[in-house]
């Protein structure tokens, strides 16, 4: 079932879960999409510089972005219209567990498209009570009324 527009509520919708980051997974990723020392070489001067290997910032991004995209799910999404304000605030180390949160910050009807709104929601990563990353995430989403609807 499609929640739409008017469903939503600011706040929600909470806690989405946890993502692990294996040693295996941070070099996979890093050697194919952010191939620095610091993430692929435990004994670079990279690495050394932050203590040992530390996962891609762009990876800590796409854990979070999955699971927001697991919540969106039941929600008439059209589309998204951008993320901002991205912030990677501590490293994010090989054991190390993220939990991830979302919150609706903002609901409005969209001036150029008034048949939808547009939902901005804070995206946190947190690991051992600490933020590792945070940004602001803004989507298309259909109303009730709205002819096209979402997906």
């Amino acid at each position: 079932m499609n929640r739409y527009f008017e469903d939503l509520s600011l706040g929600e919708p909470g806690a989405l879960g946890e993502y692990e980051f294996t040693r295996e997974a941070v070099v996979s990723f890093a050697e194919q999409w952010d191939p620095l020392p610091m993430h692929v070489d435990a004994d670079s001067r990279g690495a050394a510089q932050h203590g040992g290997l530390i996962a891609s910032g762009f990876h800590t991004l796409c854990a979070t972005a999955r699971l927001a995209g697991s919540w969106r799910r039941d929600v008439a999404v059209v589309g998204g219209l951008g993320i901002d304000d991205v912030r990677w605030l501590a490293p994010v180390r090989p054991g190390d567990r993220m939990a991830v949160t979302y919150e609706l910050t903002e609901l409005r009807r969209s001036e150029s498209q008034p048949e939808r709104g547009v939902m901005v929601g804070r995206v946190t990563g947190r690991v051992d009570g600490d933020d590792v990353i945070a940004y602001d995430d803004a989507g298309l989403v259909a109303c009730a009324d709205d002819e096209n609807g979402g997906d």
